[in-house]
């Protein structure tokens, strides 16, 4: 298993968002993680599983202001993606798609040069640790289905169709 960097003041905290209760993981580095669980329960396995050797501590408050800047759209948070280079440039390709408008996985392979990449680009966005924020929710098949989401097609629909508005 590779070494992560250390996160400073490792944090997280439980929030409702539109698209239900999220679990959203920061430090004074930024956002680590964001994901919209089952269960409490499996959202801190998640965590535990991204960061082994992390010692997070619960701050519901801070969660809250965090994910309320989020959607009330007031301020990008700093975003902390801890990956690896291949996964940290799809990651960024991923956050020049316009909200509202979606891609196919076939054009982010082409984007970071990689054309022939399409399943190693499919696998990259199914591990991104930060939902939302690195909107891995605005690639579809190029047959235009939204294929596979982590958190569920209902809560992809339910994502673009916020961003819509």
């Amino acid at each position: 298993m590779r070494q992560l960097p250390p996160l400073s003041d490792p944090s997280y905290g439980f929030s409702p968002t539109p698209f239900g209760e999220c679990c959203i993981a920061f430090s004074n580095d930024g956002i680590c993680a964001l994901t919209f669980p089952e269960t409490r329960e499996s959202a801190l396995r998640d965590l535990e599983h991204r960061f082994p050797e992390t010692d997070f501590h619960q701050n519901d408050e801070k969660a809250a202001r965090l994910v309320r800047s989020i959607f009330e759209k007031t301020k990008m948070p700093r975003l902390n993606p801890i990956g690896t280079e291949f996964q940290l440039s799809i990651w960024n390709a991923l956050q020049q798609i316009p909200a509202g408008k979606t891609t196919t996985y076939a054009l982010i392979a082409e984007a970071i040069g990689r054309p022939k990449a399409v399943r190693a680009v499919g696998t990259a966005i199914g591990a991104n640790p930060i939902a939302f924020l690195i909107p891995c929710h605005r690639v579809i098949r190029t047959d235009g289905s939204l294929g596979g989401f982590r958190w569920g097609l209902e809560c992809k629909k339910a994502m673009l169709e916020w961003e819509k508005k």
